[in-house]
């Protein structure tokens, strides 16, 4: 799914407005994106997004079986129980929390269009 280089990351946070903008037409906040720039000053931080592991252990750990594979990680809310499992299996920490439905968000490769790796300025991250 992507190929990530920190060590080329700004930290500019484009991919994080443009993720929000795929997701959330009319918001310019980065607080629904699906992909999250760690910062770990003076460290070079993380960027944080579902790698679509082969283990999936956000799936295995559901206890609802909310979540699905459909070449991504899907979410049934009618099934979710917002507990947060699923977050706390994630071994790249790629799961981000909705700030006001409470439900946890996964990359869905913006159906394909990878808008993300599209305004990355350093290519620090890349379509694998």
């Amino acid at each position: 799914m992507f190929k990530i280089r920190k060590s080329d990351c700004t930290h500019c946070r484009l991919c994080m407005l443009a993720c929000t903008a795929a997701h959330e037409p009319g918001l310019q906040s980065v607080k629904q994106a699906r992909i999250h720039i760690e910062d770990d000053w003076p460290e070079i931080g993380g960027i944080e997004v579902c790698m679509a592991c082969k283990e999936q252990l956000c799936i295995m750990t559901c206890p609802e079986d909310a979540l699905t594979w459909n070449g991504h990680v899907v979410l049934d809310e009618d099934r979710c129980i917002k507990c947060h499992e699923c977050v706390g299996a994630c071994p790249y920490k790629g799961i981000m929390i909705h700030p006001s439905s409470n439900y946890p968000l996964y990359c869905d490769k913006c159906e394909g269009q990878f808008s993300c790796v599209n305004v990355c300025p350093t290519g620090a991250i890349k379509r694998r």
